[in-house]
């Protein structure tokens, strides 16, 4: 059993965890509901192997073309990941903001439904609101659902140590261009993405502690058992 296959294995454990723990949450997001969906998605490498093989497994790789119709140069790009800026905050240093950039539907909602719900990102699953965002103009989450979501993204990332982390359009583009034919166009891609980073400081606001120690520890299970 390979390296990335058993780390396959391991975050689809940990979506999981995710996906049983905000069940009892009351949530505004139902079928149809894709005022989030837009294309500041960001995932890491092996994030992006599931949605890949879906894609293969379900035959939609003429889904492909349409992540081409947004140019990588006004693709919203983080600065950091975010053990990066766990890091940088234990260390009071402070943290790079992304630069702006334009707003696009993403490119797999297809009649309003996520075509690749089953994989979707942890960033689109921890995307959600107590009301409707066509109500209020955004997502109301709590402080504990984010402090939540951190939490996963911090594992998340060091589960994909050596791979990258960004947009999901370029992490897609990466995945799926040939090094032989489009090494210059690889380049570039890789230019905009970032290194994953291991846990150095888990943020765990005082208040959120109690609760998210179970949680942490349910998803350490995860690395744990992983043979």
């Amino acid at each position: 059993m390979s390296e990335v296959f058993d780390k396959r294995q391991m975050l689809k454990k940990i979506y999981e965890i995710h996906d049983q723990l905000t069940q009892k949450w009351a949530l505004a997001c139902k079928i149809f509901c894709s005022d989030c969906c837009t294309d500041r998605v960001l995932m890491t490498g092996l994030e992006g192997i599931l949605i890949v093989e879906y894609l293969q497994a379900q035959n939609l790789n003429d889904i492909f073309q349409q992540v081409q119709t947004i140019s990588p140069d006004k693709r919203y790009h983080p600065k950091t990941t975010i053990n990066q800026e766990a890091r940088l905050a234990l260390n009071d240093q402070p943290i790079p903001e992304p630069e702006e950039s334009p707003v696009h539907l993403c490119p797999f909602l297809t009649n309003d439904q996520c075509s690749i719900y089953p994989v979707r990102p942890m960033s689109c699953r921890t995307m959600m609101s107590s009301t409707a965002c066509n109500k209020t103009g955004q997502a109301i989450m709590t402080s504990f659902q984010m402090s939540v979501a951190s939490l996963f993204y911090q594992f998340i990332e060091m589960l994909d140590i050596g791979g990258y982390y960004g947009n999901y359009l370029n992490i897609l583009e990466m995945l799926t261009t040939s090094p032989e034919t489009h090494s210059i166009q690889l380049v570039l891609i890789k230019s905009s993405l970032l290194k994953n980073q291991r846990v150095y400081q888990v943020m765990m606001p005082p208040e959120h502690r109690e609760e998210l120690i179970p949680i942490m520890d349910t998803i350490q299970n995860v690395f744990h058992t992983k043979k």
